[in-house]
């Protein structure tokens, strides 16, 4: 490795239920920006995370594409300390870290010949939001658009027939203030919408979450879309506010922990999937 003093690095937590997981580094290999992501566990709660790393991988560090390691959480949710170490003086490379759960369910099940292939129903989610005070409420798919620098000053999720056991649950930043988590159904955002959602984080949450997928992204004025990774925080950069907002859900038996083209994005605030879901049950 080179003088660490000719790096800058950033670090990030990422919880992770009990359960496998594979990360992987899927990003081509610059000669000249070299970037090194390591991953190790923290000393936060009373789980045990184990590492499994694979041929090329040393001290649990992924440095080209196709290094891989295994990662076991038990004993509880596990918190791993992200650090990515990027060359000093050089334009910021953008690095596609992926983690993602392996599926030991039922589902990976073989059917039987003849046996017909149970998956989970798509979802259609009702998205309703304000802009600005005395507007007109708007009902769609997408709220919003990441080009405008309109705030969106509250919004809604509806999921209509939504099944048992598995539940939607969000929470913001207004003006920089946290919020209680809702859950669908709930208004979220300044009664007025005079003031800004600064920050966003959204999670499936109820013993039935792993048969769905989330997806979802976040749009912040003058900025490109963010994914919204699963129970965590995507806050606005100093002087930004949320303009646009996504939220999809698709069936999927893999919970995907963690995907993300970089895990760099500035934010300071990054709050436990763990801490997100009981705070969020707690308001149910």
């Amino acid at each position: 490795m080179m003088d660490q003093k000719e790096f800058t690095f950033r670090t990030r937590l990422l919880s992770l239920e009990p359960g496998l997981y594979i990360a992987r580094y899927a990003s081509l290999h610059d000669a000249e920006r070299p970037c090194l992501i390591s991953l190790q566990p923290t000393l936060i709660g009373k789980s045990t995370v184990d590492f499994f790393p694979g041929e090329s991988v040393v001290r649990n560090t992924l440095a080209r594409l196709g290094d891989t390691l295994i990662i076991r959480v038990k004993n509880g949710c596990g918190t791993l300390l992200i650090t990515e170490y990027q060359l000093q003086g050089v334009s910021f490379q953008t690095i596609d870290l992926r983690i993602d759960r392996i599926d030991t369910s039922a589902a990976i099940l073989r059917p039987a010949p003849g046996q017909a292939v149970v998956s989970p129903a798509g979802v259609a989610l009702k998205l309703t939001g304000h802009f600005a005070p005395g507007t007109q409420s708007v009902h769609a798919s997408t709220l919003g658009d990441p080009r405008t620098t309109q705030p969106l000053g509250g919004f809604c999720i509806d999921w209509p027939g939504r099944p048992e056991g598995v539940d939607l649950a969000y929470g913001c930043q207004i003006a920089g203030v946290q919020q209680p988590a809702v859950t669908t159904g709930q208004f979220l955002g300044s009664p007025s919408g005079q003031l800004p959602i600064t920050a966003i984080a959204v999670a499936l949450v109820g013993p039935r979450r792993a048969d769905y997928r989330l997806e979802a992204w976040a749009g912040f004025a003058g900025l490109a879309p963010q994914p919204l990774l699963p129970g965590e925080e995507c806050v606005a950069p100093a002087n930004a506010f949320l303009t646009a907002l996504h939220v999809s859900i698709n069936p999927g038996v893999e919970m995907n922990a963690c995907r993300y083209q970089s895990p760099w994005d500035g934010h300071d605030h990054h709050r436990s999937i763990c801490a997100f879901r009981e705070e969020a049950l707690q308001e149910t």
